[in-house]
């Protein structure tokens, strides 16, 4: 059985806003996800492990931190957030962490907009489009793997890289002073 949790509208957060707002990013691995049923509410809520390999900003990075977020599995019941990245463990992701990281929706700035995952050398956002570049304050991502059936194959953008999408990071953040 699957249950869809509805959430608020959330406003539309620039990759400048991103950057700015957040008070680390963190890039790790996710090592653990753990589930459990709240007895009080009934809602499944997962408990998420992060070994982190470097961040932006932010102290020394941890050997590995946690962090509680709605939604997951527990037994045949699945609840998650519509919109919201299913994280899976070995995922390799960017996380554009908040200044309170104990919110139930998550720990992310702008919660879904401020997950990012990694694929080899490149940089997707959280519906897992490939992002080739930022321009201004949005980002561009590869729509050539959304082609229709039936239409010419387009050739895909080269990806924006890991090192590129982090130092473009550092220079906002330097910007804001941070």
């Amino acid at each position: 059985m699957s249950l869809t949790l509805a959430a608020s509208s959330v406003s539309p957060v620039s990759f400048t806003q991103l950057s700015r707002a957040a008070r680390r990013v963190s890039v790790g691995q996710v090592e653990r996800l753990t589930s459990y049923k709240d007895a009080q509410s009934g809602r499944i809520f997962t408990t998420v492990e992060i070994r982190e390999s470097h961040a932006v900003a932010g102290a020394s990075p941890p050997a590995s931190f946690t962090f509680e977020m709605a939604g997951g599995t527990v037994g045949d019941v699945r609840q998650w957030i519509a919109g919201f990245p299913q994280l899976e463990a070995g995922d390799r992701v960017a996380l554009f962490l908040a200044e309170d990281t104990a919110t139930p929706l998550g720990p992310t700035v702008g919660l879904w907009q401020g997950v990012f995952f990694l694929d080899g050398g490149k940089v997707l956002n959280h519906r897992r489009q490939v992002v080739v570049d930022i321009r201004g304050e949005e980002l561009v991502v590869d729509d050539a793997a959304s082609n229709k059936p039936g239409a010419p194959a387009r050739a895909s953008a080269p990806a924006l890289t890991l090192d590129a999408f982090l130092s473009r990071i550092s220079a906002l953040r330097a910007g804001a002073g941070k």
